[in-house]
């Protein structure tokens, strides 16, 4: 091979144009493995996103930018020490986005003498799943429900004088409207669905970000002593301080035990250990077997057992999803899928016996299942999406 950049580039051209012959994509993708031409990769996917561009848009360019960011935006990193371990390079899922993605039907080339009408039918495929987003049902103490996410800004309902609100921006708010009046107290429920997340303002001012798939139950007044609610699934919460009201969050036969502080709390019941994460502040984690008191950048587990085991991480992995990142460390692709499983609500199935690798890195939240399914096809899991449902095989 007289100049391998050369060569790169017309194989790259012959696969995205759909001439390349077999032997010529197996040679393109041992020069991607490779990691020597990077550089080349990172140019020729810039191109060809902007020449694609080019006409008609098929997406705003908001959409488009965070695409391509979603793919580039990767750190390089160091190689794992076990192989089993497959690091997101960012450069070489780069590669892996013209390569696959471009099978699946989702890059932006066409036609650019067909009408808008005849190209949406080509971007837009039954397999086409788009990611979670603000959904939830709010249940009030008197059993009535409200879909937040089909409801207009403004005063949902009154309890006493606790006066229910949904912001501009989305967030659901209690708060108290004058000191006369009943304060009623009954047991509200914010409740996600598989796809949705939500956030709400406690009657006490705290802060919760529900991820999906998870719920809140709460007071719409709290007790002059303590503050407590209770959770399923996963929780980000900034506690407002009060000393004189300790927060109580309970969940799984655990309580975590609070004054004022930041801590992520993770808690599906298909997931082997329920995990709180300090990011600031003190908290203490109890439950009828052993008591823990962490300290910012430590995560307790608890166990099946009851049993707690605390150690420190980066608490980025922890509240990735809060800024709308998947985060894998070392993660199996049971892990990968249950996460997928409820951000783009879909069903999982395993053909056969679950696939042995390891994830380890970051990827956005807002791009489509198809894009991480290509990712995960890149690194060598079968796997394909039918209807709503990821079918994972040997």
């Amino acid at each position: 091979m007289d100049n391998p950049d050369s060569r790169l580039q017309v194989l790259l051209d012959r696969y995205y144009h759909g001439t390349a012959t077999a032997q010529e994509k197996e040679e393109l993708m041992s020069l991607v493995r490779s990691g020597e031409y990077d550089a080349l990769l990172e140019e020729y996917l810039k191109d060809q996103w902007s020449n694609s561009a080019e006409g008609e848009e098929l997406f705003s360019k908001e959409k488009s930018s965070a695409i391509l960011n979603s793919i580039l935006e990767y750190p390089q990193q160091e190689e794992p020490v076990e192989a089993k371990v497959f690091k997101l390079n960012w450069m070489r899922y780069a590669a892996a986005a013209v390569i696959i993605l471009t099978g699946f039907g989702v890059w932006y080339s066409y036609d650019k003498n067909q009408t808008k009408d005849k190209i949406q039918p080509q971007i837009v495929e039954s397999n086409s799943i788009r990611p979670g987003g603000n959904k939830a049902l709010l249940t009030l103490a008197d059993g009535s429900s409200i879909a937040l996410d089909q409801v207009k800004q403004g005063v949902l309902a009154r309890q006493g004088n606790v006066e229910i609100s949904k912001q501009q921006d989305g967030i659901v708010v209690y708060s108290a409207k004058s000191t006369g009046g009943t304060a009623a107290a009954g047991i509200n429920t914010l409740t996600t669905p598989k796809g949705g997340q939500y956030e709400i303002l406690l009657p006490d001012g705290s802060q919760v970000w529900l991820n999906a798939s998870s719920s809140i139950r709460f007071p719409s007044v709290f007790a002059a002593t303590e503050r407590q609610v209770e959770i399923t699934g996963e929780a980000y919460f900034q506690v407002a301080k009060d000393r004189s009201k300790p927060f109580r969050v309970r969940f799984n036969k655990s309580e975590v035990l609070v004054l004022g502080t930041s801590f992520n709390i993770m808690a599906y019941p298909d997931e082997e250990t329920s995990k709180t994460t300090l990011v600031e502040g003190s908290v203490s984690i109890s439950n009828v077997h052993q008591q823990a008191r962490l300290v910012p950048g430590q995560q307790a587990a608890v166990l099946s057992t009851g049993q707690i085991k605390t150690r420190y991480i980066p608490v980025d992995e922890a509240v990735a999803w809060r800024k709308g990142m998947f985060q894998f460390k070392n993660a199996g692709v049971e892990e990968v899928a249950r996460q997928l499983a409820r951000w783009y609500d879909v069903e999982i199935e395993y053909q056969g016996q679950v696939p042995v690798k390891q994830f380890t890195g970051s990827v956005s939240r807002q791009v489509e299942l198809t894009e991480i399914v290509g990712m995960l096809r890149y690194a060598g899991v079968n796997c394909r999406i039918e209807n709503k449902k990821i079918i994972i095989s040997p």
